[in-house]
C-alpha cells in the first residue's frame, strides 16, 4: 500500500468519532498548566525519552480569531530508537517522534496524544507492532504518574555565587 494512501486511511481512522476514543490517550488534570508541562518533561525523561521540541500552538489559533488558554505541543523520543526505526522502516518517518498536546481549558489542563498502538494497522512488522505496544505502555504510564501527582514540590531556586565575591 503506497504511503499517501496509508496516510489517508490514518486520518480517516484517526477523526472517525466511533474510533476516537481508542485512537487517543486522553487525561485531564487540575495542575497548572505550567505544572503540566513540569510533570510531563519529568516523567518522559524518567522513561527515557528525550523532549526534542515544544511548539506553541496557541498563537497561531488566536491569529485566526479563535479565544485560547494556553496550548502547547511537546515532541519526544529515543533518539536512538528513532533513528533505528527511521533507517529500517522509513515510512513511519511522518510519525514521529512522537507528540503529546498539552491545552489548557478553564481550571483544568487536558493531556492528549495519539495512541501509537493504532499505527499496527497500518505498520504490520512485527518489530513495529512490539515498538508501538512499547510506547503505548509508556504513554498510559506516564499520564498515570502525572494523574497521580497530588502536589509539586516547589522549584528550588538556583543561586549563583556573586561576581564581587572574593
Amino acid at each position: 500500500m503506497n504511503r499517501t494512501l496509508r496516510l489517508i486511511l490514518l486520518s480517516l481512522t484517526l477523526f472517525s468519532t466511533s474510533a476516537l476514543a481508542e485512537n487517543m490517550i486522553m487525561l485531564r488534570v487540575s495542575h497548572s498548566f505550567d505544572n503540566t508541562m513540569i510533570l510531563i518533561k519529568e516523567k518522559l525523561n524518567d522513561y527515557g525519552y528525550k523532549v526534542a521540541h515544544i511548539q506553541k500552538c496557541d498563537g497561531g489559533l488566536t491569529d485566526s480569531g479563535y479565544k485560547t488558554d494556553f496550548y502547547k505541543s511537546i515532541f519526544y523520543g529515543k533518539f536512538e530508537e528513532m533513528r533505528h526505526l527511521t533507517a529500517a522502516f522509513p515510512e513511519i518517518i511522518p510519525y514521529i517522534p512522537l507528540k503529546i498536546a498539552v491545552m489548557q481549558e478553564k481550571d483544568t489542563v487536558l493531556i492528549v496524544a495519539m495512541n501509537p498502538e493504532i499505527l499496527s494497522q497500518f505498520f504490520p512488522a512485527d518489530e513495529l507492532a512490539v515498538q508501538f505496544g512499547r510506547w503505548e505502555s509508556d504513554l498510559r504510564a506516564i499520564f498515570e504518574e502525572v494523574s497521580e501527582t497530588q502536589k509539586l514540590e516547589p522549584l528550588n531556586p538556583v543561586t549563583f555565587p556573586s561576581i564581587n565575591q572574593h
